[in-house]
Order: C-alpha cells, then structure tokens, then sequence
C-alpha cells in the first residue's frame, strides 16, 4: 500500500534560499536619478543649446536603457532555479496523474461491472413479475428502469417495491383507458408516456388539431355565397350632371345603365 506522506515528507525537505543582489546602491542611483531630473526640467532649450540638449538626452536614454537591460538579466538568472524547480515538479505531478487516471480506470470498469450485474438481477425480477400481468407485450424492461436503480445506495428491495407499484399503476390506468371512446389512441399515447394524464392530453390535443385543420378544408372548398346587389336610381336633368356621374362610376369600376325619361323627372 502507497504511504500517503510520501510527497509530504518529500517536499519538507525542500530548501529555499532567497536569492540576494549585491552592488546595487539604490539610495545613491535614487538621489542621482532625481538631481538628474531636476536639471533636465530646468533646461530651457533654444537655438544655442539644442545640439547640447539632444547630446544629454541620448546618454541619459542609454543609460535607462542599460538599467533596464540588466534588470531583464538578472530577473532571469533569479528565475532559472524556480524554472527548473516548475518543471522537476510538472514531470512529477504528470507521473502521479497517469497513475491515478489508471487507478480510476480500474474504479470506473468494476463500477460498471456492478451496475451491469444489478441490471441483470432487476430484469430478472421484473420478468418474473410481469409474466403474470395481461400487457406482458405492450411494456418492457426498459419502461420501468431508472438509472438511479442501479446506485448502490439503491437497494434490490427498494427497486422490487417499485416495480410492483409501476405494475400495479398500469393496471389501473389501463381498466380506466378500456372504459374510454378512444380508448386505442389514447393506449398508444400511453404506451410511450407511461401516463394517463398527458395521454388523455395528447389526444385531445390531436383531435383539436384536426378538428381545426378540418374546418379550415370546409372554408376553402365552401361554395361562394350570391353576391349582393343594389339598384340605386339617379336623377339628372341636364347632359353635363350625367356625363360627371358616368365618369365617377367608371373610375371605381360600377356597373351601371342609363335609361332615358321622355317626360321629364317627376
């Protein structure tokens, strides 16, 4: 057996030595950098000077530069322990990982053996129990099996309990479905649900669908209703009021006739 101190004791073994700089005056650089600063703010430059001005520039800029460089350096050299450190640790951790992985492999494969095993011991209970029941054909294994049957804390009595009750609800829902008008549709809607409820919905809402999809086919093929017609009658007396009627009544497409009064409008 693995001793689980092992790493542990491993590790308290391990020694970290801060690492140090030597030769770098920081107070010193500090004050120069500032004195420094201070006379480049006060510089006026002008046409005399500038050539002067850009001369201290560039040697201050250097020598920024080569303090930033030797920064980078030595952030490097402080970092090679640590970085080799990371790695020995990575390639440890990664052995250790592969065997775990392994080990769960294992677990997993002997798990699922059991699952299988109490499968089998389930199926066989409920064979036996629904040979005695009329809708042997209609249900299956299957129907009845839920995944938390199969969790150890799940015992063999618990799952026989309610496989009995599944059983004995069935037929119960089945005496009611006998007794109903659509009893076929509403058995085939019951067959997948495994519920009398949502059964009973479903069908209705079948039929609803139909009803619907039905009177929409009698609308379209209906015979269209007589068109209805009015004789509205018009009196002008003169040519000019006649002619303005006729023009409105052939812009919006009215039929009409002009019959012609030999006596006048009374």
């Amino acid at each position: 057996m693995v001793d689980k101190n092992d790493l542990s004791i491993l590790a308290s073994q391990i020694v970290v030595t801060q690492g140090a700089i030597d030769g770098f005056n920081y107070e010193e650089l500090k004050e120069e950098a500032e004195r420094l600063a201070i006379q480049i703010a006060n510089v006026e430059v002008n046409e005399e000077n500038i050539k002067q001005s850009k001369k201290l520039l560039a040697e201050v800029n250097k020598k920024i530069k080569e303090l930033g460089s030797m920064r980078i350096q030595i952030k490097k050299k402080m970092m090679e322990p640590y970085l080799q450190f990371e790695s020995e640790v990575n390639e440890i951790v990664q052995i250790v990982k592969e065997a775990d992985e392994i080990v769960r492999d294992q677990v997993r494969d002997l798990e699922e053996m059991d699952r299988i095993h109490k499968e089998n011991l389930i199926e066989g209970i409920f064979q036996k129990r629904i040979r005695h029941y009329s809708f042997r054909d209609l249900f299956h294994f299957t129907d009845f099996l839920k995944p938390k049957h199969l969790n150890k804390t799940t015992t063999l009595d618990q799952v026989e309990k309610e496989m009995v009750d599944f059983l004995e609800k069935i037929t119960k829902d089945l005496k009611v479905i006998e007794s109903m008008p659509d009893s076929k549709t509403i058995l085939s809607a019951y067959i997948n649900s495994k519920d009398l409820a949502s059964a009973i919905f479903l069908v209705n809402q079948e039929k609803e669908r139909i009803a619907q999809i039905e009177a929409s086919k009698a609308l379209k093929t209906a015979a269209p209703s007589s068109k209805i017609s009015f004789l509205v009658s018009i009196a002008v007396k003169n040519q000019k009021d006649l002619k303005y009627i006729e023009m409105l009544l052939n812009e919006n497409e009215i039929t009409y006739s002009v019959d012609k009064i030999e006596n006048g409008v009374n």
